[in-house]
């Protein structure tokens, strides 16, 4: 937990900033760990509250990794996102998670938010993206090392399996921190 809090807080401010999220009132950051996106997020999108869902070990944990000025806008929920019912919200958000699940458990995921997202509803995916040759950056190939299930992919690969679920991917951006982010819009 400490690592992937970590990763958060570095990465955190580059993902909350890559795209013009105003029009966004709630969110659910859907394996959200400690939240350290999710503060991010309302500090650069101060009309933004969001919820972080994940699993209520998890969740007992994040009052140790809360920030000294917490915000009132960030809240955590207790749920296993592939067995529960996800929180309604207009904007949800997957930061290090589809790249931990194989294609197949990644579509049961993204089915789900799919059927509980309205049209118009946002997806933002961060990950880090590999090049479409699948050489680099280095720091995605590092890190499919260390993987079991799951799979790093190009923002290609991520839009085209968005797509299927009825994404549209209105843009990528290649951050230069640790983490890409892409916006996706439900049709």
């Amino acid at each position: 937990m400490n690592a992937m809090h970590s990763v958060a807080r570095i990465a955190g401010k580059a993902v909350a900033t890559a795209f013009d999220l105003s029009s966004y009132k709630t969110a659910c950051d859907l394996g959200g760990c400690t939240g350290a996106i999710a503060y991010e997020l309302t500090k650069a999108h101060p009309g933004l509250s969001v919820m972080v869902f994940d699993l209520p070990a998890v969740v007992e944990m994040s009052d140790h990794f809360r920030p000294e000025h917490t915000d009132s806008r960030v809240s955590f929920v207790a749920g296993d996102f592939f067995k529960d019912e996800l929180p309604k919200a207009d904007l949800y958000i997957l930061a290090r998670i589809l790249h931990d699940w194989s294609d197949e458990k990644a579509h049961v995921l993204l089915d789900k938010i799919a059927d509980t997202c309205t049209p118009g509803c946002g997806l933002l995916v961060s990950e880090i993206f590999l090049d479409e040759e699948r050489k680099g950056p280095s720091r995605g190939l590092l890190q499919a090392l260390s993987m079991s299930e799951g799979k790093q992919r190009s923002a290609a690969e991520y839009s085209l399996i968005l797509k299927s679920h009825g994404f549209t991917t209105v843009h990528v951006r290649h951050t230069g921190n640790l983490l890409d982010a892409m916006l996706c819009i439900k049709e």
